[in-house]
C-alpha cells in the first residue's frame, strides 16, 4: 500500500524541521548552558538544574496534548489547531529566554528567570513538534516511504542547526579585538535570537499552512465519545502493552542521555579540548551541514528495501564506534596539537561521518515509531498517533534534561573552571573533559543499543497488519474522513 505526498506538503512537513529541533532545540542544546554558566554568570549546577527541570516539566505535559490532539474535533482536523497555536508564543519566548534582566544579580533570580521562560518555551514547542511528529504515520502507510518521508525533517532540522551554528561562530561570536574570545560575546547571542526568532515564525506559518491540503486525507476524529483522564490512562495503558513502544521508549532515553550530555559538552569540547578557535568551528560546521545531503542517497542505498531496526542498530553501532577513536589519541599526544589545521582537517572527516551516520539512524528511529501506529491499531482499534509520538518526545525531553544535568555534574566532578575564576585550563582537566565526553555517548549509546534489539515489527509483519487493517476496514475511532 503507497500513498505518495503532494510535494507542496512534502516541503511543509519537511520545513517542519526547521523552527523547533533545528533552531530552538539547537540554541538550547548547544549554546544555552555556555551562555548562562559562562557569559551570565549562572553555575553550571544551576543552569543543568534549570534545564532538567523544565525538560521534566514539559515532558509529563506531552502525553495530554497527544491524547488532546488524538481527540480534537474541528474544522481544520486533530493536529493543525495545535500548531496555529504554538506559532506567536513559540516565536516570543525563544527572543525573551537570550534577555534575562539586567538586574538580575543573584544566581536564585537568574536561575528562576530562566527555569520560567524555559519551561513556557518547551511547552510552546510541544504545542507544535507533538502534533507535526504525527503525520509521518498519517500521511503515508508505506514501510519505505515512511523512512524516505522521516528523513525530510530530519535532514532539515540537522542542516538548519549546522546552519544557525556556522553563523554563530562566523558572524554573531566571532573573535575580535574586544571578545578575543568571541564565545563570550553577550551582544552576539542576542542578535542571534532576533534573527532566529524572525526565522522561526516563518517557518512556523509555512509548515502549518502548507498543510492544509492534506487535511481532507488524514485521521479525521469521528467519535461523539468526549475526552477524559479516565479515557485518556486507558489509551495510554493499551498503547504501554505494547512491546515494541517500550523497547523504542527505553532506548530512546539512555540514545537521547547521551545525546543531550555531548550536545551540553560540545563547546566545551571543540572550543577546548579540542581547541578550536570560532572560525575553525564555523568552518567545521559547515562540513557537518554537508552531510544532510547525503542522506537521501545513504537511505535509498542501504535502508529502503532492508529491516529498520537492524539497520538502526548497525548505524548507531558505528556511530558509537567511531566516537571512541580521536579523544584518546588526542590526550596520548599522537594527534596534531589543539587548535592546529591539522587537527582540523582530522575533524571534518570525523564530523561528516558522526553527523551523517546520527542523522540516518534518526531517521529510521521516527519511521519506527511510524510503523507502531499500524501494530496499535490492530491490538486496540484506535488511533493513537498523538498518543505514541508525544510518548517519543516525552522520553526525548526527559533524556535531554538528564543529558543536561549529567553534563553539568561531569565539569563539577573534573573541576572544570567557570569564567568567573579566569584561571588557565590545566592539561589534566582537559584531558578528562574529552574522556568524558566520549564515555558519556559510549555508554549510554551501547545501553540503547541492546533495548532498540528489543522492537519486534519488521517489514513483512508490517506488510501483514496493513492487509488485515484493510481487508476489515479498522473501524477506528480515528477514520479516514471522506
Amino acid at each position: 500500500m503507497t500513498k505518495k505526498v503532494a510535494p507542496l506538503s512534502q516541503w511543509a512537513f519537511a520545513c517542519s524541521g526547521v523552527p523547533t529541533t533545528g533552531i530552538i532545540s539547537n540554541g538550547i542544546d548547544y549554546f544555552l548552558f555556555f551562555f548562562y554558566s559562562q557569559v551570565i554568570g549562572l553555575s553550571a549546577a544551576l543552569t543543568g538544574l534549570a534545564l532538567a527541570i523544565a525538560l521534566t516539566f514539559d515532558a509529563v505535559s506531552n502525553p495530554l496534548v497527544g491524547y488532546l490532539s488524538d481527540n480534537w474535533r474541528s474544522r481544520l482536523g486533530r493536529r493543525l489547531p495545535f500548531m496555529y497555536a504554538s506559532i506567536i508564543p513559540l516565536t516570543m519566548l525563544y527572543v525573551l529566554v537570550w534577555y534575562p534582566p539586567a538586574d538580575s544579580r543573584s544566581q536564585w533570580s537568574l536561575f528562576g528567570y530562566l527555569l520560567v521562560v524555559l519551561i513556557f518555551l518547551r511547552l510552546s514547542m510541544m504545542m507544535f513538534d507533538v502534533p507535526v511528529r504525527t503525520l509521518v504515520a498519517e500521511l503515508t502507510p508505506d514501510y519505505d516511504e515512511r523512512t524516505r518521508l522521516a528523513s525530510l525533517p530530519t535532514s532539515v532540522s540537522w542542516f538548519t542547526g549546522s546552519i544557525m551554528t556556522i553563523a554563530m561562530y562566523a558572524i554573531w561570536l566571532k573573535d575580535s579585538a574586544e571578545h578575543v574570545n568571541g564565545q563570550t560575546n553577550i551582544a552576539g547571542y542576542r542578535q542571534a535570537a532576533a534573527v532566529c526568532g524572525a526565522v522561526i515564525l516563518v517557518s512556523l506559518l509555512f509548515s502549518t499552512t502548507g498543510l492544509h491540503p492534506e487535511i481532507p486525507h488524514l485521521h479525521m476524529k469521528t467519535s461523539v465519545q468526549a475526552a477524559s483522564l479516565k479515557d485518556m490512562a486507558r489509551s495510554f495503558g493499551q498503547l504501554l502493552q505494547n512491546r515494541s513502544m517500550w523497547a523504542l521508549l527505553l532506548s530512546g532515553l539512555f540514545v537521547g542521555t547521551g545525546l543531550g550530555a555531548t550536545a551540553s559538552l560540545w563547546i566545551y569540547q571543540y572550543g577546548f579540548f579540542y581547541g578550536m578557535r570560532s572560525e575553525q568551528m564555523s568552518l567545521l560546521t559547515i562540513v557537518e551541514a554537508l552531510a544532510s545531503f547525503a542522506v537521501a542517497p545513504v537511505i535509498r542505498q542501504y535502508v529502503v528495501k532492508g529491516d529498520k531496526k537492524l539497520m538502526a542498530i548497525r548505524f548507531l553501532m558505528a556511530s558509537v564506534a567511531i566516537s571512541m577513536i580521536l579523544p584518546p589519541l588526542l590526550s596520548l599526544g599522537w594527534l596534531p596539537k589543539r587548535g592546529s589545521n591539522g587537527l582540523w582537517y582530522l575533524l571534518t572527516t570525523y564530523d561528516f561521518l558522526s553527523q551523517l551516520i546520527w542523522i540516518v539512524t534518526a531517521s529510521i528511529i521516527y519511521s519506527l515509531y511510524a510503523d507502531v501506529t499500524d501494530d496499535v491499531v490492530l491490538a486496540t482499534g484506535k488511533r493513537l498517533e498523538g498518543a505514541i509520538f508525544a510518548c517519543q518526545t516525552f522520553v526525548d525531553r526527559i533524556a535531554m534534561g538528564l543529558g543536561a544535568l549529567l553534563a553539568g555534574l561531569l565539569l563539577t566532578m573534573i573541576h572544570y573552571p567557570t569564567a568567573a575564576e579566569n584561571v588557565p585550563i590545566p592539561s589534566e582537566t582537559l584531558t578528562r573533559l574529552g574522556l568524558s565526553y566520549m564515555g558519556a555517548w559510549f555508554v549510554f549509546a551501547s545501553i540503547g543499543i541492546w533495548f532498540l534489539s528489543k522492537y519486534e515489527i519488521t517489514r513483512s509483519l508490517q506488510a501483514g497488519e496493513l492487509d488485515s487493517l484493510e481487508r476489515s476496514g479498522a473501524a477506528t475511532e480515528g477514520s479516514i474522513m471522506p
